[in-house]
């Protein structure tokens, strides 16, 4: 049963090895989290909960997004009546197309059960598609000896950290 425990990971299938102990008189400094860079004119954006972020605050910013993209879609004709308007946005939920952007809601660690919260909410509003996906994403920390003035000197090392995410993916019927 101890051979088990003990044995290496390479003789266990789909197994990740555990990292190297850090020296002694070493610590972890965590570098900011690498967020994605999108160009100005994508139509998704993309809101980042902490676990401070205030929950209204991350709902009202997600769905000031998804109003804007509304008036954006509805006004795009105005020389049409509003009559027009209306028929014209009767036919586009009738085909089942979507009407909007999507407003993505990403969380890491402490900040998942804030992002399933938000989720939760759009889930039960009565005009919003909630798709929601789970992912591991990669960050680096730095193994720091000695000073912590010399943090990024010759002697330190980098090691890549995994983390679970959460993305809410909001979208308008």
């Amino acid at each position: 049963m101890s051979q088990q425990k003990n044995a290496p990971s390479e003789l266990v299938p789909g197994a990740t090895s555990k990292m190297a102990p850090i020296p002694q008189g070493a610590r972890i400094q965590k570098r900011p989290l690498t967020r994605r860079q999108l160009p100005a004119s994508s139509k998704t954006p993309i809101i980042y909960v902490s676990s401070n972020s205030p929950f209204m605050s991350v709902v009202k910013r997600a769905r000031k997004f998804l109003d804007k993209d509304l008036r954006s879609n509805t006004s795009a004709a105005k020389n049409v009546s509003l009559h027009a308007r209306v028929e014209a946005l009767k036919r586009g939920s009738a085909s089942g197309t979507s009407r909007g952007a999507v407003v993505t809601v990403m969380g890491t660690g402490k900040a998942i059960e804030k992002t399933l919260n938000v989720a939760s909410w759009f889930q039960q509003q009565g005009d919003c598609v909630v798709e929601i996906k789970t992912r591991t994403i990669g960050t680096v920390d730095d193994v720091v000896t000695g000073d912590a003035d010399d943090a990024f000197g010759a002697d330190n090392e980098s090691r890549l950290r995994k983390l679970n995410c959460l993305e809410v993916a909001i979208n308008l019927k």
